[in-house]
């Protein structure tokens, strides 16, 4: 069959995108938001979570349904092998889990997740009988908002960046960086590379600066798996529009245009010559070097009510590469030629409302100290969404400015520094002061310290 044969097979489909915002989080009096994107449907979505090959059984965890699921698929089937929840007792206890992920070490098998508060770390070696090996919190007040594994390294994304762990839950490394999505990142050891609203971004960890920005098509924000594939020195990214290659200069080097109005997960086959996609209407198998599909699958034909492929994990299971879909309305285990395996149903009905939440209050300069007149770039998160700010420099409050937050209640601002108002021969060089905004409509107030030369 001819190549453009192929593409038009796969170009027939009229499924709509359906994206929504979910995962509340509570912290003293405000929340984390996690953006998790579903079909519409009667049951609560599943979209994200890890699957491993541990001594020939193929296991799959996720926290979609509000608490730790542990799974196995065998014979055509997924069954629930164990169910846990975060320890809600004593003062700020954390939220239920935001995520979970797997990590072989010294031959067992472990499984961490994180609620905000803590991160917990459980013995899932007997995966019907996990074991809490550990549970501790950050004393500098990290809400931990991801938890992932990155080159065998335990890696969290919280409220104060992103730290790598070691086996012992010891901090042995950290990048003062604020991640737009805690999940839209990958980690290698010279890069982080991360979605932050439309632009993939590159930071480079020997310099420990950003050192290239690419603009993506995002429409709506979602979960976005990144493959930095090393081999070959290139990035592979899904975004609104098309799978995408760009090489670590930011050159774009190839692209797939897919049918549907989202791209998710982009996660490579075991062989290293493939790369699987994940578009909501289905999955696309394509080769590596040329970026065209050699096959394909569509979530009406897994035998799931409410499909919409989001979350990918490729294992390689009884020698063949296996794809576990987190596919709203159930997880999905297909084989190498993207034939279903076995389904595990949601079967909990979705809340048909849910309540509006935001960040913990913050706001980040990208200098603490600058002379009158020039610019400086402030950045916020936590105020209410759309909401019109007052921004003031307490040096000089009849100089104010003014900011409309986005839809997640974030904003960014360009500030002029302001003269010193009733400025003296005594007035301090530079002048300690603060820059304060506060939301007009729910009256959130939030300052950031900063010195004026003058």
């Amino acid at each position: 069959m001819a190549l453009i044969d192929l593409n038009l097979m796969y170009f027939m489909s009229n499924l709509k995108k359906k994206l929504i915002n979910l995962w509340p989080v509570w912290l003293v009096l405000v929340a984390i938001i996690i953006i998790a994107p579903f079909s519409q449907g009667r049951v609560k979505p599943y979209y994200q979570g890890d699957a491993v090959n541990y001594r020939g059984r193929l296991l799959i965890a996720s926290t979609n349904m509000d608490r730790l699921q542990i799974m196995e698929a065998n014979n055509q089937r997924i069954n629930l092998l164990a169910e846990l929840a975060p320890d809600k007792t004593g003062y700020l206890p954390g939220d239920n889990f935001y995520n979970c992920a797997f990590n072989q070490e010294s031959g067992a098998l472990y499984l961490y997740a994180v609620n905000g508060r803590y991160l917990y770390k459980y013995n899932v070696s007997n995966p019907s009988q996990p074991e809490l090996v550990n549970k501790i919190k950050d004393n500098s007040w990290d809400w931990f908002r991801s938890v992932g594994v990155a080159n065998g390294r335990l890696v969290t994304v919280g409220t104060k960046g992103l730290k790598i762990w070691n086996n012992d839950l010891q901090v042995v490394d950290s990048l003062a960086v604020q991640l737009d999505n805690p999940f839209n990142y990958s980690l290698s050891r010279d890069f982080l590379l991360t979605i932050d609203n439309d632009q993939l971004k590159m930071y480079s960890l020997p310099d420990r600066q950003w050192t290239k920005s690419v603009n993506l098509t995002i429409k709506e924000k979602g979960n976005r798996q990144i493959y930095n594939d090393q081999n070959s020195s290139s990035i592979f990214v899904a975004d609104d529009w098309a799978a995408k290659q760009f090489d670590f200069s930011g050159n774009l080097i190839n692209s797939f245009r897919f049918t549907a109005n989202n791209g998710y997960d982009i996660v490579p086959s075991t062989d290293g010559q493939k790369i699987y996609l994940s578009d909501g209407i289905g999955v696309v198998r394509l080769s590596k070097s040329s970026l065209q599909p050699d096959k394909w699958t569509y979530v009406k034909d897994m035998g799931v009510a409410d499909g919409w492929s989001m979350g990918l994990r490729l294992v390689n299971w009884q020698g063949r590469d296996h794809l576990i879909i987190f596919n709203n309305g159930a997880i999905s285990v297909l084989n190498d030629q993207l034939k279903k395996v076995a389904n595990f149903h949601s079967t909990e009905n979705r809340v048909d409302s849910q309540p509006a939440f935001s960040e913990p209050l913050m706001l980040t300069l990208d200098k603490n100290r600058a002379a009158v007149n020039s610019q400086i770039s402030l950045r916020g998160a936590g105020f209410a969404a759309n909401e019109n700010l007052e921004i003031k420099f307490l040096s000089n409050q009849q100089a104010t400015s003014s900011v409309t937050t986005d839809s997640f209640g974030r904003f960014q601002k360009i500030l002029t520094v302001p003269a010193i108002a009733n400025k003296t021969a005594y007035t301090a060089n530079p002048l300690p002061t603060d820059i304060r905004v506060v939301g007009q409509t729910s009256q959130k107030t939030y300052s950031i310290s900063f010195q004026i030369e003058n």
